[in-house]
């Protein structure tokens, strides 16, 4: 059952106090409330003043469910919070995987999670993340589900402002009507005890902060503390004098390395006094305070371990492997120095040379490299995993120690060269190109394997060439039915993904993780000619228009050619280009099919299955 928004609030005014209570008056209340025998000189306590101030309340809040859902973790946290019996329960959003237009989807995904929160003894607020409300099509479904996307309501004279940061025309923005309506809802409810703000996007902490700072000015004059999710890690910031929390996860992707990076599954106990809101996350390995993560923390972390400053670029062959030299590189980009300790393990058919565990400091500002000789018990080709490092970082911030760890892995990958074809006319008809010198699909199928029948359902295989201006993808695509949607979904119709990183090899070479992503690449997806649309090419960055496609139907498919400018390979690495990484995915929709099947030549990068540097090619 889905609580009324009126009938809560309304019974959250009936219960709200008006009256404050000085802390003398806390004190007599709670030794009134109890009574003990005869009372000599010493006593076995300590005194008798019980915290148990009857304006004092608790509550919890519950974190990014979705964003790449791990199944279980919400449902868990539904039962745990049971036990916990907080008075109500607040959610910053992201509850359902979304981003779509499809309703039948949509009531699917809302009928399971509304069936987990109705196991809740206590009342839920709902609150509209980017995965919940992004197009029309959602938001319609939100109204008609629940009404408003954007409310407050008080409880105990405390002010709760449930913000929906995706309403205003695209995600992370807020309209001006939400604005306005918030400078009425905080002129109608002038003197709370305290105001608390919940909102999905922390958008304070974006390039774009959209209409953030008209909200913050809003709220100047009064005592208020801030809640959203989103970024699925978890920080405490200090703004204005006032404490702003972004939270880290009740389920959604996350790479779960700990409390000190800030990525845990937690549920947020809140207890509201009148100097405000005191915070415990709970969560499955133990109770930490707020300070579990701070912004300090947080950009010492970043300039230490992530966006690929503790990496294991991978060491690159070309025809067999029997070995060469890796190495680990630290770079230090903080204002005080760390000692990492490695210990490498070999896995099965490679070794390494020295010792398996390494010690070594980096001083501030300074890059350091642990160099580690790798060599195979035989020759080996195409890519693989080959020394595992597990790593401990520790520093010192004022008395205490900060300790991290975790772990990073040292893989050996083929290069390919790319070889120069002379006079390519970009047709899409490939006349040029050698059969020989294409890559294949692989054999295996990902994303719904059940609905592909074979290859001329889907299949597809691909080459790179060089040319006087450009470098050309080419690419064959076999479909038996070409899908194309009239909608700004691109994956709603079929698609070939192209990933290029002409970074440098430092850069290139590393394992696109969750947490330690350097971006950088180009994402470029070609849809294909179908139902009166021409070959489109998008891509995040946007593809520039120095970039040229051509695509040719044919009898089972269709073939294309893609050219991207050496000048802007070039802009990509800085100066002139050495190299490429390159990966091309299909991905095929068929009318009367769930979903969507998968082909790939090697897996996604950021799948936790790939391999460093896997897709290297360098210019011969």
């Amino acid at each position: 059952m889905r609580f009324p928004l009126l009938l809560v609030a309304a019974t959250a005014l009936a219960a709200c106090s008006q009256t404050h209570h000085s802390h003398s008056d806390h004190e007599h209340h709670a030794s009134a409330a109890a009574s003990f025998g005869s009372q000599g000189p010493v006593t076995p306590w300590t005194h008798l003043n019980f915290v148990n101030d009857p304006e004092a309340f608790q509550f919890a809040i519950v974190t990014d469910r979705t964003g790449g859902m791990r199944p279980g973790v919400f449902s868990e946290a539904v039962d745990k919070l049971n036990l916990l019996q907080p008075e109500f329960v607040v959610s910053v959003g992201d509850l359902i995987e979304g981003y779509t237009e499809d309703r039948a989807q949509l009531a699917s995904e809302w009928n399971d999670f509304d069936a987990m929160v109705q196991r809740l003894d206590m009342p839920f607020f709902y609150l509209a993340g980017n995965h919940d409300y992004t197009n029309n099509v959602m938001a319609e479904v939100w109204e008609e589900r629940y009404g408003e996307s954007y409310y407050h309501f008080t409880y105990r004279d405390t002010l709760f402002v449930m913000l929906n940061s995706n309403d205003g025309g695209e995600t992370h923005t807020f309209s001006k009507g939400q604005v306005d309506w918030l400078a009425k809802t905080l002129k109608d409810n002038p003197e709370p005890r305290w105001t608390l703000i919940f909102t999905h996007s922390p958008l304070w902490d974006r390039e774009n902060k959209d209409r953030w700072g008209e909200i913050e000015a809003l709220l100047e004059d009064r005592q208020y503390t801030v809640f959203a999710g989103h970024h699925h890690r978890y920080v405490k910031d200090q703004r204005h004098g006032r404490k702003y929390f972004t939270l880290a996860t009740t389920g959604g992707v996350s790479s779960m390395r700990g409390s000190r990076f800030g990525e845990f599954d937690h549920v947020v106990w809140v207890t509201m006094s009148d100097d405000g809101p005191i915070i415990a996350n709970l969560m499955l390995d133990g109770i930490w305070d707020e300070d579990v993560r701070t912004a300090e923390m947080r950009d010492r972390q970043n300039n230490m371990i992530d966006r690929g400053r503790l990496s294991a670029p991978a060491l690159l062959h070309r025809g067999d492997f029997t070995s060469g030299t890796a190495e680990l590189r630290l770079t230090n980009d903080a204002d005080i120095p760390y000692t990492l300790t490695a210990h490498l393990s070999a896995r099965a058919g490679f070794t390494f040379t020295g010792e398996s565990h390494r010690t070594l400091t980096v001083p501030p500002n300074e890059v350091r490299t642990l160099p580690i000789e790798v060599a195979s018990l035989e020759p080996r080709s195409g890519d693989h995993n080959a020394i595992d490092v597990e790593w401990e970082l520790e520093y010192q911030q004022g008395d205490s120690p900060i300790h991290y760890e975790g772990s990073r892995t040292l893989a050996v990958s083929r290069e390919y060269p790319i070889k120069s074809l002379d006079n390519i006319e970009l047709d899409g008809r490939l006349t040029e190109w050698q059969t020989g010198a294409f890559f294949t699909a692989a054999d295996n199928q990902y994303l719904q394997a059940e609905n592909w029948s074979g290859l001329s359902d889907a299949d597809f295989s691909w080459s790179v060439a060089e040319g006087d201006d450009y470098v050309v993808l080419a690419l064959k695509v076999t479909d038996d039915n070409i899908v194309r949607s009239e909608s700004q979904d691109v994956w709603a119709g079929d698609t070939m993904l192209i990933t290029l990183d002409a970074r440098p090899s430092t850069r290139r070479r590393l394992k696109s993780t969750y947490n330690n992503r350097v971006p950088g690449e180009r994402f470029m997806v070609l849809q294909p000619p179908a139902q009166g649309l021409d070959g489109d090419l998008k891509g995040n960055p946007k593809v520039p228009d120095a970039i040229q496609q051509v695509v040719h139907l044919t009898d089972t498919g269709y073939t294309a050619e893609i050219a991207i400018p050496h000048e802007l390979l070039n802009e990509d690495h800085g100066s002139q280009w050495d190299g490429l990484r390159l990966n091309v995915l299909l991905r095929d929709v068929d009318p009367n099919e769930p979903g969507m099947v998968g082909r790939e030549w090697l897996p996604s990068w950021d799948y936790e299955g790939s391999i460093g540097g896997a897709g290297s090619f360098y210019r011969e």
